[in-house]
């Protein structure tokens, strides 16, 4: 891929993990001692993104982290974070996991279900971007640092040309978003304004 030029016409918009689990102060990562006020900061800029997708007729697709309450599909996350399945992090089914209210998914709007950081990882989000003929993504959510900067990495061995416009993402602590955003412009992806981003859905 020479050209990695912004192009509208095979775009679509992620926004991952957009919960109450990753935001709300009474989620479960804000019971667990994270800083989640600085997360709420980028909802805003998701929904001004969004709507620009929505008035280009571009795809918008929900990535949902979501665990049973069983934790049989949590993995190594239960034992990296102990306390994080004894708060129902994002249970099927729970408060916790669903989105929040300021960016609920539009009818239209696609969510693909995930049980790790990467949203390409054992979901069916790549077999649903070649069925749209995607071959960029726009890449909004939390943390810059996990979830996002998973995807990316995956989405970049796929051939993916992805932007991400950085007021759409943030971590926990400035200097973990930061050093994410510092990876994403070495390699993995074009790293731009949220107003040059809209500019370019204009066109």
């Amino acid at each position: 891929m020479n050209d990695l030029s912004f192009k509208k016409e095979n775009c679509a918009l992620l926004i991952i993990d957009m919960q109450n689990a990753f935001i709300h102060p009474e989620g479960s990562l804000s019971k667990m001692g994270l800083d989640t006020s600085r997360t709420s900061i980028v909802i805003e800029p998701i929904k001004q993104l969004k709507n620009k997708f929505k008035a280009s007729n571009r795809p918008v697709i929900y990535l949902q982290h979501t665990h049973r309450p069983d934790r049989t599909d949590a993995g190594l996350i239960a034992k990296v974070f102990p306390p994080i399945m004894d708060l129902g992090h994002c249970f099927d089914g729970s408060w916790d996991g669903e989105i929040i209210d300021e960016l609920k998914p539009d009818e239209d709007d696609f969510i693909v279900k995930k049980h790790r950081f990467s949203a390409f990882y054992n979901t069916q989000l790549e077999d649903v971007l070649r069925e749209l003929a995607i071959e960029t993504l726009v890449v909004a959510g939390i943390a810059t640092n996990v979830c996002v900067e998973s995807t990316i990495r995956d989405a970049f061995y796929r051939d993916f040309n992805v932007f991400v416009p950085r007021e759409t993402t943030a971590s926990y602590t400035l200097e973990q978003e930061q050093g994410a955003l510092g990876n994403f412009e070495f390699a993995f992806a074009r790293v731009n304004s949220l107003e040059q981003m809209l500019i370019e859905l204009e066109k």
